[in-house]
Order: C-alpha cells, then structure tokens, then sequence
C-alpha cells in the first residue's frame, strides 16, 4: 500500500513507487532487498532498518539458497545464525506459507538431533566433497520443491510486501532522500566509515588509494578474476568501476598499478 504519512525510521519498510503495479514479485522483493543495502552501504546496523523488511529480505535469500543447492546450503551459508533463523520462521509464518513452515520446523529439528559439535563439523567441511551431514538435510529439498508448486515463497513473499501496514512508497528522489537523511543522522557515523575502511581486506585498502592516486572516485567492485595474463604470468585481478569507467587492478614487483579496463593502459601504481 501507499501512504501519505511518513512512519518512523525503524519501521516503515521503504520501496521506489513504480514497483507497485508490477505482476513481477520479484520487482518488490528485490526493491526492497536494494533499499536495505542502499542503507547498509551508508553504515546503518541491521538494528537501526525495519525488521519487517529484514524479514522479507530472509526470507527471499533462504529460497535463493535452496534453489541453488538444496536446504544443505542454507544451513552451511547462513552458518545458523539465530538471528537469520528467527527471521525465516517468522517470516513463513506471517506469509502464510505453512507447507514451508512444517518443512522449515523439521530442518530446525534435524540441527538441534545433530548438536553443536557435530554442526560445526559441517561448517568446516568441504561442501562439495564426501560429506554425510550435507546428505542428511538433502532430504527437505525435493519437498520443499514440491511445496513451491501449490505455496510459491516469491508470490506469497511479495504479496505480504504489497500489504503491509507499514510500507511506505516513495519516488526515487524522495527514496535516495531518505535514505541520505538517514545516513545523516547517524551520531557516530565518522568513526563507523573509519571502522569499515580499516577493517577492508587488502586488496580493496589498494584500489582506494589508487583510485586516490588518480583523482577518481570509486563506485563499485565488481569481480575478481584470478586467471588475467600480465607479462607472461597469470595473476590475480580485481575490476572497478570509477566516476571514468571500468578499471582493474593487478600486483606485481612489489606495486599495485591500476589499469584502463578498455585501452589496457596503466593509470596509477602505488607501492605496497
């Protein structure tokens, strides 16, 4: 629904107005899975969006798990996590969506016979190898596809959006915004950027100051490709996108040097 009045920070669940007369229910799910990334990128806690739209967000990313491989690779992706848990089973609950809550139980059930020890076994295991634990949860999958033909998660996911009280449509310009406004009024929001930046891995501490190095902003890393050929030698590169275009990085000697992902030519190297 849409509404005139604006709800609290922590409650409205906010989406772009043109996703509303989508039939698509992907358009709304992933709308909002954009908005609450668009606020993690600005420092936000997980504590600090809505709850109801980490719900939705769950409870989309527990389907995308099975899926791609099975209830096995939910439990081993999500490492358990109470919190994502908690959400997927209020989330198949306030959906609607109880053939997949019965089956969501009976993996809830399969963990606490396994124990502690013995998950954290799995979690430590070679996915992909001989592994009798990953086998074991195998067995929820092919149901839980059968229970997509008469209960379909993305459907009852997006309809739940559509409805809920607390949805709040906005256009683009009101949408980025709020989500500046919110970014804004985080008190500590110095020291957050500060954290997040030192705790960077390496590589992305190295294409920041050679994006520095060249006087350009980055937008977005976008893949690492370990096979790239540099002076008869495959290294690892990792590709960006600058306020010019597309850029990758390589390591060698000793430097970091930034490239022009079109003509190939270097930009910046700085040493490391």
């Amino acid at each position: 629904m849409q509404t005139d009045t604006l709800l609290t920070p922590e409650d409205a669940i906010l989406i772009p107005v043109d996703v509303l007369g989508s039939d698509d229910p992907d358009d709304i799910i992933g709308a909002n899975i954009d908005v609450l990334n668009a606020l993690f990128s600005e420092y936000l806690g997980i504590d600090e969006v809505s709850r109801e739209a980490l719900v939705s967000y769950y409870v989309d990313y527990y389907l995308a798990q099975i899926n791609n491989g099975g209830f096995s690779q939910f439990v081993y992706n999500s490492g358990w996590a109470d919190d994502i848990v908690e959400r997927v089973r209020g989330g198949l609950d306030a959906m609607g969506a109880r053939r997949h809550q019965s089956l969501f139980e009976q993996g809830v059930a399969l963990v606490a016979e396994l124990g502690p020890d013995q998950l954290q076994t799995f979690f430590e295991s070679d996915y992909f190898g001989d592994n009798p634990i990953r086998d074991r949860f195998e067995a929820l999958s092919d149901p839980f596809y059968a229970a997509q033909e008469t209960e379909n998660l993305s459907r009852l996911n997006a309809d739940w959006l559509k409805a809920h009280p607390k949805l709040l449509a906005l256009s683009d310009p009101d949408l980025e915004r709020e989500i500046t406004r919110r970014a804004e009024a985080i008190p500590n929001r110095a020291e957050r950027i500060a954290q997040a930046l030192n705790n960077e891995p390496d590589y992305m501490k190295r294409i920041r100051a050679l994006c520095a190095e060249a006087g350009q902003a980055l937008e977005q890393v976008t893949a690492g490709d370990p096979s790239h050929e540099y002076q008869g030698h495959t290294v690892l590169a990792w590709h960006f996108l600058t306020d010019r275009g597309h850029h990758f990085m390589v390591e060698a000697d000793g430097k970091a040097m930034m490239f022009d992902g079109t003509s190939g030519t270097k930009v910046a190297e700085i040493p490391y």
